[in-house]
């Protein structure tokens, strides 16, 4: 079993504006935003519940490559997420897109084992299996870098 621990500082300043900070257990310490603004430099829980997923999602997948000697050269992922009303009426994430594209080796450039792995990583992927939103992978294959 494992256990994480986050700390959230809220509080008023003096000037009558906010400050509102995440600190992580390991040392790293995060100014967020509430505005939903999307204001630079400042983290805001619905993109960070995405790149969670799609971090989840990288780690599973690099990991069931290994398992079956896959070599992974790159992997780059473009994630979006959907805020929006659910069917309960409540505003929730209700769709998380991930745009995998992934380099493999040489001898394992085949689309049907990079699908495979994208599903054996879904369902290996402990934030996905945590949340209701429907999680769709659109995977695709870079072309092999030649040194």
């Amino acid at each position: 079993m494992a256990k994480y621990v986050f700390k959230i500082r809220w509080e008023k300043l003096p000037d009558g504006s906010e400050s509102y900070t995440w600190l992580f257990d390991n040392g790293v310490t995060l100014k967020a935003d509430r505005s939903g603004a999307m204001v630079p430099g400042l983290m805001e829980p619905e993109s960070a519940f995405v790149a969670a997923l799609a971090s989840c999602h990288m780690l599973s997948f690099m990991a069931m490559a290994a398992k079956q000697g896959v070599h992974v050269q790159r992997y780059h992922d473009m994630a979006t997420g959907v805020l929006e009303k659910n069917r309960n009426g409540k505003i929730a994430v209700t769709r998380v897109l991930l745009q995998p594209q992934v380099e493999l080796d040489e001898a394992h450039s085949d689309p049907s084992l990079l699908q495979e792995l994208h599903d054996q990583a879904h369902a290996k992927c402990f934030i996905a299996n945590s949340i209701t939103a429907q999680v769709m992978i659109e995977p695709s294959l870079l072309p092999v870098s030649v040194n």
